[in-house]
């Protein structure tokens, strides 16, 4: 019996047409349950000053954007001024004042959230003084799936 090649490139061609075809699309409901899950555990650890569980989620090289400025902050620093702000850091509110948005690029490896929260509390100053606040922040975060879970990469945030 005889090969024919153009037979056998055409059941190759449609062999490999129909993998691609099998390839199934992320659960992005399942997807959006964990950043909705991932933003939440955000704000419970700011209400809980839980410094190393909250910097777990950031990427070594974290990038935020916020009053015209552009910060690459490695974990290390990350953790010292997340310690200092959350050890003088009393939060009387910490919410979503809306449903946050989620989006997700086509193979679920990337998602963004835009948030807008309501922050309230107090801050010991250096000289001992407390000060008052009462902000509402807009903020986006780009994630990054790292195995099973999410990674915080770049946040743009800004606030009244």
């Amino acid at each position: 019996m005889k090969f024919n090649l153009n037979f056998l490139k055409l059941i190759l061609a449609v062999f490999t047409m129909t993998l691609i075809g099998c390839h199934s699309s992320p659960d992005f409901e399942k997807l959006e349950s964990e950043i909705l899950d991932f933003h939440k555990t955000f704000i419970n650890d700011h209400l809980n000053k839980n410094v190393e569980h909250f910097v777990q989620g950031y990427h070594d090289d974290y990038i935020f954007v916020s009053e015209g400025e552009i910060r690459k902050t490695a974990k290390k620093e990350l953790r010292s001024s997340f310690s200092e702000y959350l050890n003088n850091t009393t939060f009387t509110a910490y919410k979503d004042l809306e449903k946050p948005i989620i989006g997700f690029s086509k193979d679920g490896s990337t998602a963004w959230s835009i948030v807008k929260v309501k922050v309230a509390g107090s801050r010991k100053m250096d000289d001992g003084s407390e000060k008052n606040f009462d902000v509402t922040y807009a903020w986006i975060t780009v994630y990054k799936r790292q195995g099973d879970s999410w990674i915080r990469l770049i946040e743009v945030s800004t606030n009244n």
